[in-house]
């Protein structure tokens, strides 16, 4: 296995975890109502930057979820999801380096939205 190099492993990623993330029975309702059409090249954009740096994404991440009802069990679940999907496809300090930032993630996420921590 190789490491994430280029914005088509980024994009194979996406695909891999949105397809896993939309079939679990408490993650996928939450997407119900999200044009995933639309929104895949805005999140393959945003892991892209935080892989390489740069990048095309523009927006705020955080917005967008603050109306979706979340709780910190989904966030252990997309956390979980993520990084076993990452695990399946590569290795190396880029697969290391969106972990840990998965994580930022989830945990910055939660306390916007005033959620418990996620147990990850």
């Amino acid at each position: 296995m190789s490491d994430i190099c280029t914005r088509d492993d980024i994009d194979k990623l996406m695909h891999l975890f949105y397809n896993r993330l939309l079939v679990n029975p408490v993650a996928g309702p939450v997407f119900d109502h999200i044009d995933m059409e639309a929104h895949m090249p805005k999140v393959i954009d945003f892991w892209e930057g935080i892989a390489f740096g740069g990048g095309q994404y523009r927006g705020v991440p955080f917005d967008p979820h603050v109306p979706l009802e979340l709780t910190s069990g989904h966030f252990v679940i997309w956390f979980e999801t993520f990084c076993g999907c990452l695990d399946e496809l590569f290795e190396g300090a880029v697969v290391a380096k969106l972990k840990e930032r998965a994580r930022s993630i989830a945990f910055l996420f939660c306390h916007k939205l005033n959620l418990e921590p996620p147990e990850i």
